[in-house]
């Protein structure tokens, strides 16, 4: 009985040190600081363009292209997204029904509808296609259609969220972690700069998300219960006469809560290079669209697309393991190292015959694991055999 006990309470032990683990893992994997400061990574990469610092507390500039890094300031640090998580909802739900599927409101996506939230201030049971609520998500930033859509299409929100983390992995994104499908504030609902450009630039090559993030105005039909409604882009880059009109843009998409601040995601255009910014924590609108601005200036500037679908610097420098290399920096460092000849009078030694040095130490690193793997066995088996004498005093004390 007592070895019974003692085996109880080693289990019940290291359950509570993996439960304690895991926790810990969680908890490391959601941690926010809104307070972190970054320098400009890339300001550090040999022969790269130097680029302005930015306001905001985390930014990216991406080539949608190639995926190559143009800029990075905090790229991989976690931050909350806000609506900016609608990029990802959007491409799920186009990835995963039809233009004509039909999204019915119940009280999962009512409960989203409720004053100070965008919405789109639905009637239960008021019926679209998820065409036109793919557009509500993008243009007007709806949580209340973002929520039904995810019920609709996962049979419940939970379900979708699910399926939106599957995808964020599939892409590589290592700092995200998602828990609701409208970036509505949750401490686990959290992502990077770097996460984002990535998620922006499978969705920009999709082309149903294209035609969405470039539409300026949309008019929703009169559906079952309403009248037409009438939404325009959010993303005050893409629209003519504003302060923020970019020449270039294709569309974006805008987020802000109190815990996010602003975050801005951007899509951009010219001469056959397409540009993703991404700017995470900025104090505002202007902090935003000014730190992209910035970016969007820094790219245009300084790289282009090259003739082989490649990127460059503008002065023709080639991008190699982020760094700008000249011609003849690229040939030096990509050149094959040349293995100087023997003589050919000279013979090959027999191998039988001849120890290196590094048979030596391959030969002393051999015999270095059989002694350690020697020992472990031997701790190994007098463990299974102090276990045995244990249980067999015990048996006779019983008897």
């Amino acid at each position: 009985m007592r070895v019974k006990r003692m085996t109880k309470k080693a289990v019940l032990g290291l359950a509570a040190v993996a439960l304690i683990c895991v926790n810990m893992t969680m908890n490391a994997g959601a941690a926010v600081n809104n307070a972190n400061v970054f320098p400009v990574e890339t300001n550090s990469w040999q022969g790269w363009p130097q680029a302005p610092d930015i306001s905001s507390g985390t930014g990216i500039l991406l080539d949608a292209k190639t995926g190559q890094i143009l800029y990075d300031k905090g790229m991989d640090d976690q931050r909350y997204p806000a609506s900016i998580t609608k990029i990802m909802t959007s491409l799920v739900a186009i990835e995963n029904s039809t233009p004509e599927t039909q999204v019915t409101f119940t009280q999962t996506g009512m409960a989203d509808a409720y004053s100070g939230s965008s919405n789109i201030i639905p009637k239960l049971g008021e019926t679209f296609t998820m065409e036109q609520c793919i557009y509500m998500i993008m243009l007007k930033s709806a949580n209340d259609v973002s929520t039904q859509v995810a019920e609709t299409i996962g049979g419940s929100v939970e379900n979708f969220v699910n399926m939106m983390n599957q995808k964020a992995e599939e892409l590589g994104c290592i700092n995200t972690h998602f828990n609701n499908a409208n970036g509505l504030p949750d401490d686990n609902h959290y992502t990077s700069a770097h996460d984002m450009a990535l998620i922006a630039q499978t969705a920009l090559k999709n082309e149903t998300f294209q035609k969405v993030v470039n539409t300026r105005e949309y008019v929703v039909p009169a559906t079952n219960l309403s009248g037409a409604r009438d939404y325009a882009n959010h993303h005050k880059m893409l629209l003519e006469g504003t302060n923020w009109s970019y020449t270039g843009c294709v569309g974006g998409k805008t987020g802000y809560t109190d815990a996010s601040q602003s975050t801005l995601v951007t899509y951009a255009e010219r001469d056959g290079l397409e540009l993703i910014a991404v700017v995470m924590y900025g104090l505002g609108d202007d902090a935003v669209y000014g730190d992209t601005t910035l970016l969007m200036d820094y790219g245009f500037t300084n790289f282009k697309a090259g003739e082989d679908g490649k990127i460059q610097t503008a002065d023709n420098k080639i991008i190699y393991e982020n760094t700008a290399l000249t011609k003849k920096e690229y040939e030096k460092k990509t050149a094959e190292p040349t293995l100087s000849e023997e003589p050919e009078d000279t013979p090959e030694p027999e191998k039988d015959s001849v120890i290196s040095d590094s048979d030596t130490t391959i030969k002393r690193a051999d015999m270095g694991a059989y002694i350690a793997m020697g020992v472990l066995s031997g701790l190994v088996f007098l463990g299974v055999v102090l276990i045995i004498v244990v249980l067999v005093k015990n048996k006779n004390k019983r008897i």
